[in-house]
């Protein structure tokens, strides 16, 4: 190939790129709404939410005393919440959702990734 023929090649290509609309593919990611959030970013999420708002020094449960019976009883908890909906928010549930007025399902989103943290966790 000559060199003239590369350049129309490459000009040809760039026209035609720019000219096409771009391909719409899916990515294949399954997750609550728009966020992707994967299996292993609800359990890291999970862990997260955990530690910061419901086992720790502040918060109602200290970390020495959680353990294999305490995610137990905190999962029925937050399912019998999830459950009975918004208006039964106990001392765990309101712990977890504290400053939750914009969306509604936030609460339940975070519900749901911290029962998926005890599951995998203390296979529950």
């Amino acid at each position: 190939m000559t060199r003239m023929t590369r350049w129309g090649l490459g000009l040809c290509c760039a026209v035609c790129l720019s000219v096409l609309p771009p391909a719409a593919l899916a990515s294949g990611s399954a997750g609550p709404g728009n966020s992707k959030v994967s299996a292993r970013g609800a359990y890291t999420v999970g862990k997260a939410l955990v530690f910061r708002e419901l086992v720790c020094a502040r918060c109602p449960t200290q970390r020495s005393d959680f353990g294999p019976d305490r995610a137990r009883e905190l999962k029925a908890t937050l399912l019998a919440s999830l459950d009975a909906g918004a208006g039964a928010r106990g001392g765990d549930v309101r712990a977890l959702c504290t400053g939750d007025a914009a969306p509604p399902d936030r609460c339940a989103t975070r519900i749901k990734f911290v029962v998926t943290y005890l599951d995998r966790r203390y296979r529950l």
